[in-house]
């Protein structure tokens, strides 16, 4: 009898144990031969005048693997036609920048940024197609030469670049989550001219037919060197801001990747919200 008993604890250990191993979910993300995502971008500013921007674009990613299980991602951003400009230096801008893609990067085995990949290559193929710039544009050669400045400093340069909110979707690719359990992540958010604001939050996954389901959640108090950096930028005064940070995630198990990450991060003054910035890649 007691051996039987023995044996029925040693069988429900092993189907729980079974379970639990099932449920845990260890996404990878992958992009072998070419695949397009559909990018937008909204931000809205409410402190005194309320404005409001958007975006949109299309990435093609096309990945190698390397022998050490890194990978070689090359990024292309693709635009529609571009809306009209309010100024000749806005528009030069967008074309110096447009120019630097298409860009390649090293990610790890789950799609975290490590560094840039033959970035040379970068630098002189945007000096070719930049060379003309100023038979199109009055001054052109004096931004040319300052965005060079920055873009052969290639830390400084992907610094930047991946203060683009589609930058941190596209790599944002938590390493595990258990179905139905919370687990901890922290996700960087830029906020537009401001800085890094650390996100902490939880991760709840929910298991579907083709993969899963994730939701990120996040709520926290903004640090006091961002708060003065709101309050000089936009000449407001509060006590306090809070910022909510919201992720939606569709990871496809069969192809090894997120087929969906949507992004709303707002921020609360303790009235109103008074910023708010939704991004998606489809």
């Amino acid at each position: 009898m007691t051996s039987n008993v023995s044996q029925v604890a040693k069988e429900e250990v092993h189907t729980n144990k079974k379970s639990m191993e099932e449920n845990r979910v260890k996404p990878f993300q992958k992009y072998s031969g070419s695949h397009i995502y559909h990018v937008e971008n909204s931000l809205e500013v409410q402190f005194g005048e309320k404005k409001g921007f958007h975006s949109s674009c299309k990435l093609n990613i096309q990945e190698t693997e390397n022998e050490d299980h890194t990978k070689n991602w090359l990024i292309e951003k693709i635009e529609g036609a571009p809306l009209p400009f309010e100024n000749n230096f806005l528009e030069i801008l967008h074309e110096l920048e447009q120019s630097s893609y298409p860009l390649a990067v090293k990610v790890d085995e789950k799609g975290v940024f490590l560094s840039a990949s033959d970035h040379q290559k970068v630098v002189e193929n945007w000096k070719l197609k930049t060379a003309a710039i100023q038979e199109k544009h009055q001054n052109a050669e004096v931004f040319r030469n300052q965005y060079l400045n920055t873009l052969e400093n290639e830390s400084l340069f992907y610094t930047n670049k991946r203060k683009e909110p589609f930058w941190n979707l596209l790599f944002f690719a938590p390493s595990y989550v258990d179905n139905g359990e919370k687990t901890h992540e922290t996700f960087t958010w830029n906020i537009k001219g401001i800085g890094d604001v650390e996100c902490a939050g939880t991760i709840l996954a929910e298991q579907k037919d083709y993969g899963f389901d994730a939701f990120f959640i996040s709520e926290i108090n903004i640090p006091n060197d961002i708060k003065e950096q709101i309050d000089k930028k936009y000449q407001h005064s509060a006590e306090q801001y809070t910022a909510t940070l919201t992720i939606q995630m569709e990871y496809n198990s069969p192809k090894k990747q997120y087929s969906k990450k949507k992004a709303d991060f707002s921020l609360s003054d303790g009235e109103k919200t008074v910023y708010r910035e939704i991004s998606s890649s489809i």
